[in-house]
């Protein structure tokens, strides 16, 4: 353990376990076995490098980088940068304003509380921006990205990049499934309207519903379509004149 211009920094080449007391700005490497490494207070660098780690942050604005293997990354409270790498990876934003990108592998993301910003990149991710005004971006593979939250607050803007992508619109959330065969899965029962920019004849809309079946209809505008369900539009898909209604599936809750 040495100091190094006010920082406090720590290499590890193989340790299981590293303990960080200081409270200020660490900077904390781990070694090529499984590490769990946690930053307590203060601006912290954690790179995991090799195995499996498991990571966290702690308070304020981290950076965060799994590395190879299979990790768990946990920005915990603060704006943090969170990074998975290589690997099948899991990463937790917590609260603040996080950026959390997945890289190489399957990974699943959870954006938490704050306005987020996830990247998946290469691989079949899943990802949920929790609450707050969040950005999602698939990336290539075929992803799962989750923009609804409990109680409609805030708007989500959701990508689904390259590959076949489900794309979860909560109410006024804007989704674009990007190239592929995309399935749109919108609530019949939402109260405002969510945006398809980019709704093709390979892409589906599925509409989940509880109690009575919906009736579903259409209104044209200069700009696109309305799609309604008994009355309500659920959703605005732009540039469209006309939607084949075999696109559309209703799926009970």
């Amino acid at each position: 353990m040495f100091w190094l211009l006010g920082l406090m920094s720590i290499a590890a080449m193989g340790a299981a376990l590293i303990p960080v007391t200081s409270n200020g700005n660490d900077i904390v490497l781990g070694g090529e076995d499984s590490d769990e490494i946690s930053g307590g207070d203060g601006a912290d660098y954690i790179d995991g490098r090799g195995g499996d780690d498991l990571l966290s942050g702690g308070r304020d604005n981290d950076e965060v980088i799994g590395g190879a293997g299979d990790d768990t990354v946990f920005g915990d409270a603060g704006n943090d940068s969170l990074f998975g790498s290589i690997g099948t990876d899991t990463i937790l934003g917590g609260t603040g304003d996080d950026q959390i990108i997945g890289g190489d592998g399957d990974d699943i993301m959870v954006g938490g509380e704050g306005n987020d910003s996830l990247l998946g990149s290469l691989g079949n991710d899943a990802m949920d921006g929790g609450s707050g005004a969040d950005v999602l971006h698939g990336g290539s593979g075929d992803d799962i990205l989750n923009g609804r939250e409990a109680d409609f607050q805030t708007r989500d803007y959701l990508n689904g990049g390259a590959g076949n992508d489900i794309l979860l619109g909560g109410d006024g959330d804007n989704i674009n499934g990007g190239t592929g065969q995309d399935i749109f899965a919108l609530l019949s029962h939402a109260t405002t309207e969510v945006d398809i920019d980019d709704m093709t004849n390979e892409d589906v809309i599925v509409i989940g519903y509880e109690g009575s079946l919906p009736e579903l209809s259409t209104i044209t505008d200069d700009g696109g379509l309305h799609l309604l369900a008994d009355g309500t539009s659920i959703a605005y898909l732009h540039g469209i004149a006309n939607l084949d209604m075999s696109l559309v599936q209703l799926v009970a809750l």
